[in-house]
């Protein structure tokens, strides 16, 4: 794999689409602040996006990037990573990111989708999204990806939003996660916002606090939209602001019968006996 150990490699990677299809590693942590300055103070160029998308393999081996700046209020597809297509991406912290863009936004990737696989990752800072599917780790996993072992402590403010995660979707699943970080916007979830078709979230919590100001607002997930969906062994414990109509400890919104089963919120915490 081509080894990465400094800003200067990271830009190589975002001025070398051909290479997207590529496997890499990092070999030690990198300070990323510079980037607040790139491209007429727009930041960072993620990596991958609707055409070309990330295809290959990035190991973090256990390092960081520091201070990651994005600033694309208008453009979709927005994080270190912006689309990835059965990549995967492994042992990485993305550390104190300040981070806006439009749809599908993430601290690591906006959109997560084919058979990607995210282990071992986490996030801290903030991250806004001037549209939907925002979230403090990935933006919308739409497809039949796999997200596992990671956590995000980000605050996060947009459109169908969660702490870790804006949306899941199709065959997806998220795992052995958690997030920690405030959650701020319309459709609203501490963990994430969407859960849709035969997504799972399983062993998940989030204890950040969550405030929504339009539709759908819950302590774990916004909602839960179709019957094959689930949500097996989570929790959560953040209190739960809202002027919504659908609104709940756990979830804003159940439709068509989903599974969730051995999960739990806290009614003290989080404001809500329901």
């Amino acid at each position: 794999p081509y080894q990465i150990s400094t800003l200067d490699h990271l830009f190589w990677i975002t001025e070398n689409d051909d290479k997207w299809d590529k496997d890499y590693i990092q070999t030690a942590n990198i300070d990323a602040f510079s980037t607040s300055g790139w491209d007429n103070n727009s930041g960072f160029s993620p990596i991958g996006d609707n055409s070309p998308k990330f295809t290959g393999s990035y190991d973090g081996d256990g390092y960081t990037i520091n201070g990651l700046r994005i600033a694309r209020s208008s453009t979709n597809y927005i994080g270190l990573f912006g689309y990835t297509d059965g990549a995967t991406i492994q042992d990485l912290g993305v550390t104190n990111v300040n981070i806006t863009g439009h749809h599908y936004v993430g601290g690591l990737v906006g959109w997560v989708i084919g058979t990607s696989t995210i282990s071992n990752c986490y996030s801290t800072g903030s991250v806004t999204g001037t549209g939907n599917n925002v979230g403090g780790l990935v933006g919308w996993v739409p497809g039949n990806s796999t997200i596992s072992n990671c956590y995000s402590t980000s605050s996060v403010t947009g459109s169908y939003i969660g702490g870790l995660a804006g949306g899941v979707k199709g065959t997806s699943t998220i795992s052995n996660c958690y997030s920690t970080g405030s959650v701020t916007g319309m459709a609203v979830g501490g963990l994430v916002g969407e859960v849709r078709g035969t997504s799972t979230i399983s062993n998940c919590y989030s204890t950040g606090s969550v405030t929504g100001t339009g539709n759908y607002v819950g302590g774990l997930a916004a909602y839960i939209y179709d019957a094959t969906a689930s949500v097996i062994n989570c929790y959560s414990t953040g209190s739960v602001t809202d002027t919504t109509s659908f609104n709940g400890g756990f979830v804003g919104r159940v439709r068509f019968n989903p599974t969730v089963s051995n999960s739990f919120w806290d009614t003290q915490t989080s404001g809500h006996g329901s």
